[in-house]
């Protein structure tokens, strides 16, 4: 099965790479691959990425690279993902997506099965914009949007039918935000979280969370356990891990902590002639 990586410098600038995000992006590869050897392991990216991992030998850990530039009319300073939805539009067998920050520390096998799997279940209420936003009463299409979303750091779909219909409606989504000027990327995940679970739910589509916790959006913070999840958060840590929002904690944090946070990640990697002491930032 394609397992897929989408990782874009779309300011074309060094200073956005950082020893600890590469690091991640390695780690993520080194350790499905070693938990799913038969897989086949795909990244997507520009081609400034490209050369940095050229210049670091380490494209070896995918079977290949791709690169893909931008040729959608959606404003990315906004839209900031739109081409790792881009890339899901273009799939046509069942297939695997995660984001550089996302660790899988045991084989998932058994949990791609006929349901589409992602990582937790959201409460965004509060958080999302709502059908009295204006620009969302602009949409053509008219639900009644409900707060329920979902964390697409972790994405399995067993059906590329569906998988095509959520990001082609995704991508027009974004461009019809784009057109009306939208403010800022709460409407990115709007267009790629809420809407995502919103079409599993009208579709009635089975989908299933690796975490079984809800993520509070308002709060910051983990909430009530639900029923359609493999692991609390509590348990979770052995076998699965998304760093999102921790990211700028480890960075700007204790030195000690950063330090042993990204040695714990060359470990993973083991690689021992990996040398990041020419990537920009910490």
């Amino acid at each position: 099965m394609k397992t897929i990586w989408v990782y874009e410098n779309i300011q074309e600038d060094v200073k956005f790479y950082s020893k600890l995000n590469v690091a991640l992006l390695l780690s993520s590869v080194t350790l499905w691959k070693k938990n799913h050897p038969t897989f086949e392991c795909v990244l997507y990216c520009d081609s400034m990425t490209k050369s940095l991992l050229e210049e670091l030998q380490v494209t070896h850990l995918w079977d290949s690279l791709i690169l893909y530039k931008h040729k959608l009319n959606i404003d990315r300073s906004i839209f900031w993902a739109c081409n790792k939805v881009k890339v899901l539009s273009e799939q046509t067998e069942p297939c695997i997506i995660l984001d550089h920050d996302t660790l899988v520390y045991k084989p998932m096998h058994q949990y791609l099965n006929d349901k589409v799997l992602v990582s937790n279940l959201e409460n965004g209420k509060g958080y999302y914009p709502n059908n009295v936003d204006p620009y969302i009463r602009q949409l053509d299409y008219k639900p009644r949007w409900k707060s329920d979303s979902l964390n697409v750091s972790f994405l399995y779909f067993p059906d590329p039918i569906f998988l095509n219909m959520y990001a082609t409606t995704s991508l027009q989504m974004m461009e019809d935000f784009t057109q009306m000027g939208v403010p800022d990327s709460q409407y990115l995940i709007f267009a790629e979280q809420l809407l995502l679970r919103h079409l599993l739910d009208r579709e009635n589509i089975e989908y299933q969370s690796i975490i079984s916790t809800n993520w509070e959006c308002n709060k910051w913070d983990w909430g009530k356990k639900h029923s359609k999840g493999i692991w609390s958060i509590e348990d979770s840590y052995v076998y699965y891990h998304h760093y999102g929002p921790l990211k700028p904690l480890i960075i700007n944090g204790p030195l000690e902590d950063y330090n042993s946070e990204l040695q714990s990640l060359l470990n993973c990697i083991n690689i021992k002639s990996l040398d990041l002491s020419n990537v920009y930032n910490k």
